[in-house]
């Protein structure tokens, strides 16, 4: 090992194989770099600071191999999708991929990660891996092959050997979400992405949740702002300090088309707003810009709001060490969109089983750094496309990293890509859209009540199939992932 290893030795192994670690490179160390910092001067091209170090093995593996010589390893098949493995599959297009095996989920019972086999063979004059494009097509030399099929428990890795391998015209030199399927699936995706139109080209906002960086201080219960409140000295005063707290939803709170609400706000008071609201004073008063020094952010913030900081003040020690502040430890951290949650919106969890979106007509709540907002345009139409069963087929197969057998992690990186019919497209699919708007309303209203709306959510999947124009053998492809096909 050590003479293949040798600087200069142009000798590399023959093959490499193993199962690397996963560790994030974003890990924090104890002397406040992250990991990701230890690597930064090595040149790695498969290097991306949200990933996981397990992609710098794969590079590190392929280097150490001859010209010829065969990786094989075992990993999270993360990288398949999510955008940090975009440098990785870049890189694996420039050697010979000669099979991809998808296990799925819970394989392994000591490992919580999906998991992936690759075998990979080192080119380096090769510029991009050819898969079969069509008919006729010559297939690659050695084998290029793939499966996605999960392991049943007790069943062996040999098991997979009798299994069809599905070829993989999708992975032709694309740094693109990969995706595995039979000639029927990537047609499927390819009518669907061709009459979609993606919601980051709509006039919409996909928005993070708020992070405030210490829950305890911030996001307090109805209890407790109850008695900030009454604690005032005056109406004046209890009404600025009102103005200054907001309801929210954690992602908990939020279920299909509808959320509960767990009685809980959030103190707001970003960025930059101290200085701003000071200013203002200072104008009113007259103030000349000489005398801008006249007021102490603490004192003044302590006595317009002498109730709400005495609150804060309790946490002031462990506010004052978080990242997520702005100006002083008091506000919360910079963020442009503070307005953008008092609009009308469709709000959801990141993490969830299935679709789980709702409607905020009211423009009423804040969401914390477990939802995400989206705000613009059609949201009612949205609000019943993102929850229908082509939408989670689409989702969980093509865009998303799934979490498990079934859980799905809605991200604001794979939810701007979802595709979908936009109302201007041409006359049928405005009606088709104005019928699920309406049924929308109704699920909306009727959710309220407690009442049961599957029928109308059953119609609103009708609906987006004829958005698309699925045929009967289409639409199987979607109706078995939930158990049933027509």
């Amino acid at each position: 090992m050590a003479e293949v290893l040798a600087e200069g030795n142009p000798r590399g192994f023959d093959i490499v194989f193993g199962n690397p670690p996963y560790i994030q490179l974003q890990k924090r160390l104890p002397d406040g770099r992250h990991l990701s910092d230890l690597y930064s001067d090595f040149s790695y091209a498969t290097l991306d600071r949200r990933g996981d170090i397990y992609t710098l093995f794969y590079e590190r593996g392929i280097q150490l191999l001859h010209n010829g010589g065969i990786l094989g390893f075992i990993s999270s098949n993360k990288w398949l999708r999510a955008g940090y493995g975009e440098a990785l599959r870049e890189f694996f297009n420039k050697h010979r991929l000669l099979e991809l095996i998808d296990l799925g989920p819970e394989v392994f019972q000591s490992a919580t990660v999906d998991t992936c086999i690759v075998l990979l063979q080192k080119e380096e004059e090769r510029n991009a891996f050819a898969g079969p494009k069509g008919e006729g097509a010559e297939q690659p030399p050695i084998g290029f092959s793939a499966t996605a099929r999960e392991l049943r428990e007790g069943a062996h890795l040999a098991d997979l050997r009798g299994q069809r391998a599905l070829p993989m015209p999708h992975l032709q030199a694309t740094s693109g979400p990969w995706f595995i399927g039979s000639s029927d699936e990537v047609a499927l995706k390819e009518k669907i992405e061709r009459i979609g139109k993606p919601l980051k080209e709509w006039d919409v906002k996909i928005l993070y949740g708020i992070k405030t960086g210490l829950n305890e201080a911030f996001i307090i219960p109805t209890e407790k702002r109850n008695e900030i409140l009454a604690n005032c000295q005056s109406e004046e005063e209890r009404k600025r300090t009102e103005a200054l707290i907001k309801p929210i939803l954690r992602g908990r709170d939020i279920d299909r088309y509808t959320y509960h609400w767990a009685g809980l706000w959030v103190i707001v008071i970003p960025a930059g707003w101290t200085e701003e609201q000071m200013k203002k004073e200072r104008k009113k008063q007259g103030r000349k810009k000489k005398q801008n020094n006249l007021f102490v952010p603490w004192e003044w913030m302590d006595t317009k709001f002498p109730s709400l900081m005495q609150h804060l003040r309790q946490f002031e020690e462990e506010a004052q060490c978080r990242q997520d502040q702005g100006d002083y430890w008091w506000e919360l951290r910079k963020c442009a969109y503070y307005p953008e949650f008092e609009k009308e919106k469709v709000v959801w969890q990141e993490l969830s089983q299935g679709a789980q979106f709702a409607l905020d007509q009211e423009g009423k709540f804040f969401v914390n750094n477990t939802a995400y907002i989206l705000v613009g345009e059609h949201l009612d139409y949205l609000l019943g496309y993102l929850n229908s069963k082509l939408n989670v087929f689409v989702y969980k197969n093509w865009l998303s990293t799934k979490i498990g057998a079934h859980g799905i992690r809605w991200l604001h990186q794979h939810v701007r890509e979802i595709p979908s019919p936009h109302p201007t497209k041409d006359r049928r699919v405005a009606q088709l859209i104005s019928k699920i708007k309406l049924k929308v309303r109704k699920i909306t209203k009727q959710k309220q009540q407690g009442a049961d709306t599957s029928v109308l959510e059953q119609q609103i999947d009708e609906l987006v199939y004829q958005l698309y124009d699925l045929t009967p053998k289409e639409r199987a492809i979607i109706e078995r992932q939930y158990g049933h096909s027509e």
